[in-house]
C-alpha cells in the first residue's frame, strides 16, 4: 500500500501523521478561514452608550382599580355558601370586586425638593474647570500688565501736578505705631488723677492717734518749750 494512498484514504488506521503536524482528519472540514462556535448577536448599547446616557429607572405597573380583590372575593363567597373551587369559579364570573387602594399608613411622606423641581440636583457643586485657553494664552498676566501700566500712569499724572499732595500709604504696622504715639502724648498731657493709697477697709475710716510731728520726733530727745 503506498503512502499517497494513505493520506488520501478516510480511514483513520491508515492514515498517520508527520513529524511536527497534526494527524489529518479524515472528516470533511470547513475552510481554513471557517470560525467555529455559535455566534452572539452584537449588543445593542456598548460602552459608549452605556457612558454617555443614563436610563432611569421606571418602577412597574403597581395594583390599582382595574384588579380584583381576591381577598374579599373569597370572604364574600364563603358566607353566600360557596364550599368548592367550582362554586367559587362560578360566584367569581357573577361578581366582580375591585381592588381600592389604600390610603397612606402614619404621617404623610415629606416633600423633597426633587418632587417639585425634577431638575433639582443634590450634592456639593465642584469647582469650575481651569480655563486652559487663559492660561495657555497668557490672559491673566496681560490683564496685570495693563493694571500695573495704568497704576503709573496714574503716579505720573498726580507727581505732575503744581500743587498735588502725594498720598502716602501706611502699613499695619505703621498704623499701630502712630496711634501708640498719639496714646502716649495724651497720658503726658493729661495725667489721670493719682490714686489712692491701698488701706484694708476695717481701717480707712480710723483717725491716727499721733501726728506727724510726734511720729518723727525721738523718744530721747528732750522737750522743748518755748
Amino acid at each position: 500500500m503506498s503512502e499517497g494512498y494513505r493520506l488520501k484514504s478516510r480511514n483513520a488506521v491508515l492514515v498517520k501523521d508527520d513529524v511536527g503536524k497534526a494527524k489529518p482528519t479524515v472528516y470533511d472540514l470547513p475552510p481554513e478561514g471557517h470560525a467555529y462556535g455559535r455566534s452572539d448577536p452584537p449588543d445593542m448599547e456598548g460602552a459608549r452608550e452605556v457612558t454617555m446616557h443614563w436610563a432611569s429607572h421606571v418602577p412597574r405597573r403597581k395594583a390599582g382599580p382595574d384588579c380584583q380583590d381576591f381577598r374579599k372575593l373569597n370572604r364574600l363567597a364563603a358566607v353566600n355558601g360557596c364550599t368548592n373551587a367550582q362554586e367559587l369559579a362560578q360566584w367569581r364570573t357573577q361578581n366582580d370586586v375591585r381592588l381600592v387602594n389604600k390610603g397612606p399608613a402614619g404621617c404623610l411622606p415629606k416633600v423633597i425638593p426633587s418632587d417639585v423641581i425634577p431638575s433639582f440636583a443634590y450634592g456639593k457643586k465642584s469647582r469650575p474647570s481651569t480655563p486652559i485657553a487663559a492660561v495657555v494664552g497668557n490672559q491673566y498676566g496681560t490683564e496685570q500688565e495693563d493694571a500695573l501700566e495704568f497704576t503709573y500712569k496714574k503716579l505720573a499724572e498726580d507727581n505732575s501736578r503744581p500743587n498735588g499732595k502725594r498720598v502716602v500709604k501706611l502699613t499695619i504696622a505703621s498704623k499701630q505705631q502712630i496711634a501708640n504715639a498719639r496714646s502716649a502724648r495724651a497720658l503726658i498731657d493729661n495725667p489721670p488723677p493719682p490714686k489712692d493709697e491701698w488701706k484694708m477697709s476695717k481701717f480707712k475710716n480710723v483717725k491716727g492717734g499721733m501726728s506727724l510731728e510726734e511720729m518723727g520726733r525721738s523718744a530721747s530727745a528732750p522737750t522743748l518749750k518755748a
